[in-house]
């Protein structure tokens, strides 16, 4: 997938992971850091490039390192490398952020949006490796999908495809976020999970990770919110599979961390809300690479894999 050594880094809004990556897709040697976003988006860049500098001498002395890729919360401009106003970094507005931490390094610098990177690192090194197409379900704080089409990233012409936590399952269902009402992230959504728990039971929680840890425990409230959030997530899959012809679908994040507890219900509800020809080629996956796909995907971005 590429003869020379990259650079990967995955821009967090709590968090920064980097990696020096080997042509065969290793990680060489790794690098973290706090974000720190309020110290604004010049302070933010010299740290990474100052870790990014030790990573670059670690390499092999007849390695080539040629790219850096950066994967990031969006709202993004992937081919101008700029970042609008990412809502979790505090005070950073229309930053071009590849342009400066190109500068600091002497590199070129390609960025990309963490969901997409994410989606093209479990598709060609994790649990779409063979598909020709797949799905990557963001199940978290919110809903989302970064989708790969016959191999390459499905953008749309706005570059904003993939918002399948805004697929309307029921007309008269909760508010969701968006100000529509019975959105899928509406239910499976983190912290519509943690309200529908609340709700039943007048029990605060603070996460959904709290909510699938009583479900597991046995209580029946919990499971049946887990239920409600699959089936949601079932019918906005079944509805991603019907209109874009994709049968692989991985989930990731937050909430998808409950595993079957979330991926049973979601598998059930499918063929209730697809063709039957459609539904029987619907797989649907953990991810493989956890925590390490963000900056993998970075890697990839920045071999120019797909992008």
């Amino acid at each position: 997938m590429g003869e020379d050594w990259v650079i990967g880094v995955d821009l967090g809004a709590t968090k920064i992971s980097c990696a020096l990556v080997s042509p065969q897709n290793e990680l060489a040697a790794r690098a973290g850091m706090e974000t720190r976003a309020i110290d604004g988006p010049e302070a933010v860049t010299e740290r990474i490039a100052a870790a990014l500098r030790e990573l670059r001498a670690q390499a092999p002395g007849d390695a080539r390192i040629e790219r850096v890729g950066v994967c990031s919360p969006g709202p993004l401009d992937h081919t101008t490398g700029m970042l609008y106003d990412p809502p979790n970094l505090t005070g950073w507005r229309n930053v071009p952020f590849a342009a400066l931490l190109g500068k600091a390094l002497g590199l070129p610098v390609l960025l990309e949006h963490d969901a997409k990177a994410t989606a093209l690192a479990e598709f060609h090194l994790g649990a779409g490796r063979g598909a020709r197409s797949m799905a990557l379900i963001i199940a978290g704080t919110g809903v989302g999908a970064a989708i790969i089409v016959n191999g390459k990233l499905y953008r749309g012409p706005h570059d904003s495809a993939g918002e399948v936590g805004h697929i309307t399952v029921d007309l008269n269902g909760p508010i969701c976020t968006c100000g529509s009402n019975g959105c899928v992230e509406a239910y499976a959504g983190g912290p519509a999970i943690m309200r529908a728990y609340t709700y039943a039971t007048r029990h605060a929680v603070s996460s959904a990770g709290e909510v699938a840890q009583a479900a597991e425990d046995g209580d029946l409230i919990a499971q049946r919110v887990f239920q409600e959030a699959g089936r949601a997530l079932g019918a906005g899959i079944a509805t991603l599979a019907m209109l874009m012809d994709v049968d692989t679908f991985v989930l990731f994040g937050g909430v998808a961390k409950a595993g079957e507890l979330l991926m049973a219900p979601t598998r059930a509800a499918v063929p209730r809300y697809s063709y039957q020809s459609v539904s029987r080629r619907v797989q649907i996956k953990g991810c493989e690479l956890g925590d390490d796909a963000g900056v993998m995907g970075a890697a990839l971005v920045a071999r120019r894999i797909n992008a």
